[in-house]
């Protein structure tokens, strides 16, 4: 693979031991992947180990120990960067059933990397959801690691970048190049299968949650292709919750970095453009109220109806979602049974202050958190789980073997009416009840 000067100059250590490291793994995986050179990013979204995966335990010190080199010499980034949520927010993590010895463990190897990527200019934003803080732009090529602001940032804006994980993303930050692999190609970013939305759903009328059961039956169907949804109503691309329950699901489930909506997404302003040289070879997916329903019945593991914890936030809650859980809680409680968590980002939840939100929450009895990933943090709690997230369902009821959940998946709408109640009580079309 071709190096220029200056990124030849890093790799022989000239800049120090932590960029020469970044750019052999670089280097390593551009050459496995057969690309002829590199790539320079604008920007960075970091996913660093020992923040949000492994920040106690043993797997805690193997985070710390995975990074160690590429932080020798390291006192900037050479590009703009924000970061992904924290594992969890020390400040409730009694409250999701960690222990004393996780909690201080936490506190020792979470908190200090934390103060290590802020000395180093990274952007606090501890956000899936970066997009609402450094917007993306056309062909802009960037590295992310994170599932949903891949393909955000693929899809939405039409920026380049590939699914990159955590130490891919630290070392692109780090030297401001990337491989030109994957999704940083053009010919690689044509639509592969044709997904069309059969007229018997009212899509205009979706709830948030019919969004993500949309989004799972999507990804089932068309596995690794990346497709183009044909007659998506362009109203779903002027909503950021939407966009966000749509896209979080499909892009933890089938991994795909984008995913084109004629109409919405910039490189699909027609069918046929989102194709290109594949326009006639591809085949067509159709999806109806029978694969959404379906969706719903693989997220919902639940079989008795009491609830003990609602966790919303996988991703963040917006401020539409805010807005849905004060029309239902305002004066009233939340079950002495359960515990009601909403997650979100500090902007949200600053602006949700300001608007007199959380005092309404915090009287009905709810827990406000944000800057942490409730999808890890809820993997602790033991008892049934209400959620507005496939995403955050998969956690619970499977991603962690030792510690499986069962599952109520629903609106936001739903799962706020759970947490009053304590127990499921559904009302969704598709849903589950």
């Amino acid at each position: 693979m071709y190096l220029n000067k200056y990124q030849q100059q890093i790799l022989e250590g000239k800049y120090g031991r932590g960029p020469q490291k970044a750019m052999e793994i670089l280097r390593a995986m551009g050459e496995a992947r057969g690309a002829e050179k590199m790539v320079e990013i604008s920007y960075a979204h970091l996913m660093p180990p020992d923040v949000m995966f492994f920040p106690y335990g043993r797997r805690g010190k193997w985070g710390q120990e995975l990074i160690r080199d590429l932080i020798q010499d390291i006192d900037h980034l050479s590009v703009p960067a924000t970061i992904e949520p924290k594992f969890v927010d020390l400040n409730i993590a009694k409250q999701l059933e960690f222990s004393e010895d996780e909690i201080k463990e936490m506190n020792q190897i979470m908190e200090s990397a934390v103060r290590f990527y802020e000395k180093l200019g990274v952007i606090p934003t501890y956000s899936a959801l970066p997009f609402f803080v450094y917007p993306g732009k056309l062909n802009q090529h960037v590295s992310i690691a994170e599932s949903i602001s891949i393909l955000w940032y693929n899809t939405i804006f039409g920026s380049r970048c590939e699914r990159d994980d955590g130490v891919i993303s630290l070392s692109a930050a780090i030297t401001g190049f990337v491989p030109e692999v994957g999704m940083h190609l053009s010919q690689n970013r044509y639509a592969q299968v044709i997904v069309r939305i059969k007229d018997e759903l009212e899509v205009n009328n979706f709830a948030d949650s019919d969004f993500d059961a949309l989004s799972l039956a999507i990804s089932r169907r068309t596995k690794e292709k990346i497709p183009v949804i044909s007659n998506l109503p362009l109203s779903v691309g002027q909503s950021y919750t939407k966009l966000k329950h749509l896209l979080a699901t499909i892009a933890v489930e089938s991994g795909l970095p984008l995913l084109h909506m004629v109409g919405i997404t910039p490189e699909a302003p027609t069918l046929e453009t989102a194709l290109g040289p594949n326009h006639h070879k591809v085949e067509e997916v159709l999806i109806g109220e029978q694969e959404i329903r379906e969706a719903y019945n693989i997220a919902c593991t639940a079989k008795e109806n009491h609830i003990d914890y609602v966790l919303l936030g996988c991703p963040h809650v917006t401020m539409k979602e805010f807005m849905e859980i004060i029309k239902i809680i305002d004066e009233k409680k939340v079950h002495p049974n359960v515990k009601f968590v909403i997650s979100t980002t500090k902007l949200f939840r600053d602006t949700a202050s300001d608007m007199g939100y959380l005092d309404i929450l915090k009287k009905a009895g709810a827990i406000i958190t944000d800057s942490m990933c409730i999808a890890f943090a809820g993997t602790k709690v033991k008892g049934t789980i209400a959620t507005n997230s496939i995403k955050g369902a998969f956690f619970y009821s499977g991603f962690d073997q030792e510690k499986v959940s069962p599952v109520w998946f629903g609106s936001t709408k739903e799962c706020t009416h759970a947490a009053i109640e304590g127990r499921w009580i559904g009302g969704g079309k598709y849903g589950c009840s």
